[in-house]
């Protein structure tokens, strides 16, 4: 049976607090809700935080038109490459409009982040819970990505 990952990141691809900060929240994060394990996880550069095996469309937020995943992913290699995920824009080949790719209308929530909180096997409907416990601690909007793996 897959197990179920709840991943808790900033809107803002960018965002990372000192490591102190991270592991003070992820202790709140443990107090707040059950989960089998609660981890954190910072990096230098932004990374694609992803749904597992689930993500099958991607919409453009400007025209709603669904992208080609295959020109999305090589979109994705050619942004890695060129500037490690620190430049998302692009040009929607649907409609013309430069968009953010941490914006795109993932079917199943994605994003890009360099903080990562994750719980693995929350009970119910933890993540909500947690993502609004993360934004008002740090004072910027959390997301949630849930994958099963």
């Amino acid at each position: 049976m897959a197990e179920r990952f709840v991943k808790l990141i900033p809107c803002l691809p960018t965002y990372r607090v000192n490591v102190k900060a991270a592991e003070q929240a992820a202790e709140a994060l443990r107090r707040l809700v059950r989960a089998e394990e609660i981890t954190v996880r910072q990096t230098e550069r932004p990374e694609f935080v992803d749904c597992g095996g689930a993500l099958t469309e991607i919409r453009c937020p400007k025209c709603g038109a669904a992208l080609d995943l295959d020109w999305w992913g090589g979109v994705m290699d050619r942004m890695y490459r060129e500037s490690h995920f620190f430049l998302l824009e692009e040009t929607m080949p649907c409609c013309g409009k430069t968009v953010n790719f941490n914006n795109l209308r993932y079917v199943r929530p994605c994003g890009f982040s360099c903080l990562e909180f994750t719980l693995r096997e929350p009970e119910g409907e933890a993540g909500k819970e947690a993502a609004d416990l993360l934004s008002e601690r740090f004072g910027v909007l959390f997301r949630q990505v849930e994958a099963r793996v």
